[in-house]
Formats: structure tokens, sequence, C-alpha cells
């Protein structure tokens, strides 16, 4: 009597389990989908701060350049520096 009664109880159960194995299974390769555009996404933050650098170097250099050549350096303008810290900010989220 108690097999007829639990035999139920075990075969939905038993699905239970396969389909948490499913799920499980979407999950893991999701987590792995993300890790992998978590490294590329993290590459290309890093490559964008390093152009940052380079770029930074080029304006002192030509800067310094002007100077020595008797110009004024190139002004400035606060546009030009508010997209530039906006740019920055992005990058270091």
């Amino acid at each position: 009597a108690e097999v007829s009664v639990l035999s139920p109880r075990v075969a939905f159960l038993d699905h239970q389990r396969l389909l948490l194995n499913v799920d499980n299974s979407a999950l893991k390769q999701r987590i792995a989908a993300l890790a992998q555009d978590k490294i590329f996404k993290d590459a290309h933050q890093e490559a964008l701060k390093r152009e940052i650098q380079r770029l930074r170097q080029v304006y002192h250099q030509q800067n310094l350049k002007k100077m020595e050549n008797g110009a004024s350096p190139a002004p400035t303008q606060a546009a030009e520096v508010r997209v530039s810290v906006e740019k920055e900010q992005l990058l270091n989220v």
C-alpha cells in the first residue's frame, strides 16, 4: 500500500529533478557566456584607458613643441574638457 502511495511522489520528484537539471545547465551556460563577455569588455576598457593615456601624451608633447617654437599652447575649450571628463567617467564605471 505504501509503495502505491509513494510511487507517484517518487515519479514527480524525479521529474522535478530532471527539470532542475535542465535549468541548472542553462544557467551554467549563461554564466559562462557572461564571463566571456566580461573578459572581452574588461580588455576593451583597458585598451581604451591605454588609448586615453597615449592621446594625452601626444597632446602634451604637441603643446611642448608649440611652446618651444614660441607659440602659445592650444586653448582648451570648456566643452572639450567636459566631453573628456564624461568619457573618462564612462570608462571608470
